[in-house]
């Protein structure tokens, strides 16, 4: 849960440095029941306008030449009735389509009786639709016909100089505090809910770099100037003399220069007080439209510091994330490349998620096709077919709609056959403390959360992840579940009490690393009250000794290595304080996810390989749970329904199945002692 929504606005602000832009007030309930991952199935209107690719040239979005000369007849082909009617066909029912590039309203109005020629097509076939806004690119060539004092509205960076969104030299990037940039926003949203006719607003590409104009430079000052003790704070009598630090060139690492930390607090809060602004905004335009961003990937490290997204902050900003990466799931050399972290952190932060992974599926490969679709059912992702987008001068690839076609009609299928199994409630027992100030200024504790994931993971323990905060301490349920702090080294004293008080009640708790050995502001504690409040608790284990998981990539694609020693000391940790109910021995790239209603317990099965398991699955059931059986399984996209599985031998305290060989995926239906079904 966020911690918005767990605490509510005082605690927010609370957490929030002195001198930091307030939030808006809270924001109308989250459209999210037309989102459900089991019904909704995303594709992609034609987003980007006629003038993006002519303006670029060169190959850009989907892979299309700017310049080419078929770009007409293709706009012309998506803004028709016959784009609709295939999504239709295709059972996609979800889609943003281009509205708004930062070209300037008066430009881009022009072509607004298309779009909304596309709207009420889509409309007709059951389809809804998104505006595509841009958020961070001014293109000043046709804007400053609009807005003459548009360099006003431009970011600078540390050398006076202005940004560029990725380095095009005619894409501005703004300044958010800017006085005219917020009200133009509004602008066009209000026109694309009121006269457009569209379910909700995308706004792309929603971050900040940061901005070193006089205007942000003050409003820094300001914000110095409102924290309290700051010869305590900073070693300054004063900061009227403070500058902002510049970019760091080695990102990230272990950020413990207070005025930095302020920086990255300023530059984040004030972001997402204005992501809650637009909220609010929207849900005034018309309560029922979905307000979604692209925030790129929301599990990247050093987000705060390079894109001003602090992502606990922004659980009750948007009813949906795009997480844009390059985790296209799948083996790169050795690596499980996949988006589960990133669905496990919008599960935690009560917010659904279209998790792109710039990744087509393969055009001729039926593995990789189907592992996006189903590792977004099975862990709380929107599936995505972005059959309709791909660029071709057939209007839609002939060839690419005859191989996926009949996969994608696989795929809804095999949803349907599991639908129970895929609705339950998630099962993860096992939490994962997500430290808000920890993440923000330590390296070392962001690597350490991956590498227990991955631990987790390649084990197939079912665990979440628990978001806390200095102010925002845990609320822990006392539910026979362990939680996991693994090397946060920036707990509030708060923070520490409701872990020990835990601890004391008989929770279940594993501390690695300097845990608790310095506050919320990396500063270190001479002794660690963490430690010492755990040390009379039996059901608590301390080791400074960090899991040596190799986290080789954690950026735009997160790349976590096999750990050293295959993850033993978590293991064993694990083992001596807490059991699963179901114990699954499989290859390392096999996944598992556990969910629980009130009669069966179910287990979904991911192979990340790009062939069949090679080696029997086995499954047993813990004795002292009440997942007894009978047992059966399915593979769904194999064509197979809901089989009955016998146990292999028998014993009192646990019974074993071996489960039949599968490719993609996998799933077990295992009745609960007393069931009604």
């Amino acid at each position: 849960m966020t911690l918005f929504r767990l605490f509510g606005p005082a605690c927010l602000i609370a957490s929030l440095a002195a001198g930091a832009a307030e939030p808006a007030p809270s924001a109308p309930a989250k459209t999210v029941d037309i989102l459900d991952p089991l019904t909704c199935r995303w594709t992609f209107g034609n987003h980007e306008p006629l003038s993006m690719y002519r303006r670029a040239g060169r190959s850009t979005t989907g892979g299309a030449e700017g310049g080419a000369l078929w770009l007409e007849d293709w706009h012309h082909w998506f803004d028709s009735e016959a784009c609709p009617t295939l999504m239709q066909e295709l059972e996609l029912n979800f889609c943003h389509c281009r509205f708004y590039k930062g070209m300037g309203w008066n430009y881009e109005s022009r072509d607004f009786p298309n779009v909304k020629r596309f709207v009420e097509n889509a409309h007709r076939h059951g389809v809804r639709v998104l505006a595509y806004v841009q958020f961070s690119t001014l293109y000043y060539e046709m804007m400053l016909d609009e807005i003459p004092d548009l360099a006003d509205w431009a970011a600078l960076d540390e050398n006076g100089e202005r940004g560029c969104w990725n380095g095009v030299y005619y894409r501005w990037l703004p300044c958010i505090n800017a006085p005219g940039f917020e009200p133009y926003l509004e602008k066009v949203i209000r026109i694309a809910l009121a006269e457009g006719g569209f379910d909700g607003v995308m706004l792309d590409n929603a971050f900040v770099k940061p901005c070193y104009c006089p205007r942000c430079r003050a409003l820094f000052r300001e914000h110095l100037a409102k924290v309290p003790e700051p010869e305590r704070r900073f070693g300054l009598p004063s900061v009227a003399h403070v500058e902002p630090p510049p970019p760091r060139r080695q990102a990230y690492g272990e950020i413990q220069d207070p005025v930095e930390q302020q920086w990255i607090l300023f530059r984040s809060e004030r972001l997402s007080a204005l992501f809650h602004r637009l909220y609010a905004f929207t849900k005034g335009c018309k309560p029922s439209a979905v307000f979604s961003a692209n925030i790129c990937n929301i599990r990247r490290a050093n987000m705060a510091e390079e894109a001003a997204l602090n992502m606990p902050d922004l659980g009750d900003c948007f009813d949906l994330y795009v997480s844009q990466s390059g985790n296209a799931p799948g083996l790169a050399g050795g690596y499980i490349v996949n988006r589960v972290r990133e669905l496990k952190l919008a599960r935690a932060l009560h917010t659904p998620i279209l998790a792109l992974c710039d990744n087509d599926g393969g055009d001729s490969d039926e593995a990789r096709y189907f592992l996006p679709l189903v590792e977004d059912v099975v862990f709380g992702g929107i599936p995505t077919d972005r059959t309709v987008i791909k660029p071709s001068k057939d209007n839609v690839s002939p060839e690419l709609l005859a191989f996926r076609r009949p996969l994608l009609q696989r795929f809804n299928e095999a949803v349907r056959i599991c639908r129970d199994a895929l609705a339950a409630p998630a099962f993860a027992p096992v939490r994962v403390l997500y430290s808000k100030e920890s993440i923000l200024f330590s390296e070392r504790a962001h690597a350490a959360i991956l590498g227990a994931e991955e631990i987790l993971l390649r084990n197939r323990l079912p665990y979440e992840l628990l978001p806390t905060a200095a102010d925002c301490p845990p609320a822990i349920p006392d539910d026979g579940g362990v939680v996991l702090v693994c090397d946060q080294r920036c707990l509030s004293e708060k923070e520490i009490e409701a872990l020990v008080q835990y601890a004391r009640r008989g929770g279940r708790l594993i501390v690695t690393g300097a845990s608790g050995a310095h506050d919320e502001w990396y500063r270190q504690r001479r002794d660690n009250p963490l430690a010492a409040g755990l040390a009379p608790c039996s059901n608590a284990i301390f080791r400074e000794a960090v899991d040596d998981v190799p986290v080789k990539a954690a950026g735009w694609t997160i790349k976590v290595g096999a750990p050293a020693d295959g993850g033993r000391k978590l293991l064993d940790d694990l083992a001596a304080r807490w059991s699963s109910p179901v114990r699954i021995d499989a290859p390392a790239t096999v996944f598992a996810e556990m969910r629980r209603d009130a009669d069966f317990f179910y287990v979904h099965l991911l192979n990340y390989a790009r062939e069949p398991v090679a080696k029997p699955v086995r499954l047993t059931l813990n004795g002292k749970t009440d997942a007894r059986g009978p047992v059966s399984f399915a593979v769904p996209l194999e064509n197979s329904s809901w089989t009955t599985l016998a146990a292999k031998g028998s014993a009192s305290d646990a019974l074993t199945f071996e489960l039949p060989a599968f490719r993609d995926y996998l799933a077990v239906k295992i009745a609960l002692s007393g069931s009604r079904r």
